[in-house]
């Protein structure tokens, strides 16, 4: 059976919401990791490249559609590849508030876009 994580954080990349398919996809239960910051999730040799990525997409906001298999830190320290989509979260007037992370426990979306 597949199940979704779904990961909100804001605009500054603080984790706000984290269900229960995160916790059971990722390993950490949702008080360990809501007011964290997204490097939680994202492995060390990568972070530079994802807040780059964020800041850009925190500033300049767009309707677009980032499908891949990503890779992501577990809590017992393995790195995972899951299919994601990441998605700019925007209010009506197009000003960025945060983004979300949904990913499927099982399948893949056969593009790997980070190494």
């Amino acid at each position: 059976m597949t199940y979704h994580a779904i990961v909100v954080a804001d605009v500054h990349g603080t984790i706000t919401q984290w269900n229960d398919g995160a916790e059971r996809l990722f390993g950490h239960s949702a008080p360990e990791a809501v007011g964290r910051k997204l490097d939680l999730l994202v492995p060390e040799r990568l972070r530079e490249a994802h807040w780059a990525g964020f800041g850009r997409a925190m500033a300049h906001p767009q309707i677009k559609d980032l499908a891949a298999d990503l890779p992501v830190l577990c809590a017992d320290g393995t790195e995972r590849l899951y299919a994601g989509r990441l998605l700019v979260l925007c209010d009506g007037l197009g000003a960025a508030l945060g983004a979300m992370g949904i990913y499927a426990s099982e399948g893949s979306t056969g593009v790997r876009p980070l190494g």
